[in-house]
């Protein structure tokens, strides 16, 4: 019995060891800084980043706003879909794309578009008048509005850089523009950082 127990203790803290010590080497794998050098294509830097900054707070409006709830960002490989029939991608999506991604917002309803390379399709002028009123630029939308995400003030000489251009009954009034907040840019800033146009060894550009 004696030697039963020092056996089972011997095997207990070899597997104990040895789980702490592949765990450890996986952790300091897996670092950003690691992440970093690893990411490369026939020793060129592959565009993949992750989101800080201004991005890294627009994402947080994303999914305050529940934006995943009606959007995925996963372009699914032809066959499996009408995604590159829409222009929503050139390629499938694969795991290297998210993989400096500290939260993956892949969705799983597409009640409105895949915005998995939105970046690549429209410009910020075009984001702030779809978030504002989206039926001003796609009349076949049914994304709700966000005019909380804009706010209204005075203004002398020329409009903001990105006040909106309203026309009609949306025209504010003489010497007034519509901005966006700054959730609202950082926001946009985010979308804008949803652009998968690179290559990527698992996954080439189909056109």
């Amino acid at each position: 019995m004696k030697s039963f127990a020092s056996l089972f203790f011997v095997l207990l803290i070899g597997i104990t060891s040895s789980s702490y010590f592949l765990l450890l080497q996986g952790a300091k794998e897996l670092s950003p800084s690691e992440l970093e050098t690893s990411l490369k294509v026939s020793d060129e830097d592959v565009i993949i980043i992750g989101h800080e900054g201004l991005a890294g707070r627009g994402q947080k409006v994303y999914r305050e706003l529940g934006c995943v709830v009606c959007h995925t960002q996963q372009t699914r490989r032809p066959g499996y879909g009408g995604d590159f029939g829409r222009d929503w991608g050139s390629r499938q999506s694969v795991a290297r794309d998210y993989v400096l991604q500290d939260q993956v917002i892949l969705g799983n309803k597409r009640i409105g578009p895949d915005l998995s390379n939105v970046g690549s399709r429209h410009d910020a002028a075009w984001f702030f008048a779809h978030l504002n009123k989206p039926s001003d630029v796609s009349e076949v939308s049914n994304m709700p509005s966000y005019p909380f995400l804009f706010k209204k003030r005075e203004f002398s000489g020329t409009l903001s850089a990105n006040a909106l251009v309203l026309v009609g009954n949306d025209t504010p009034a003489e010497g007034f523009e519509i901005v966006p907040t700054d959730d609202a840019v950082a926001l946009v800033a985010y979308l804008q950082s949803l652009n998968m146009d690179y290559d990527l060894p698992e996954s080439k550009r189909i056109k």
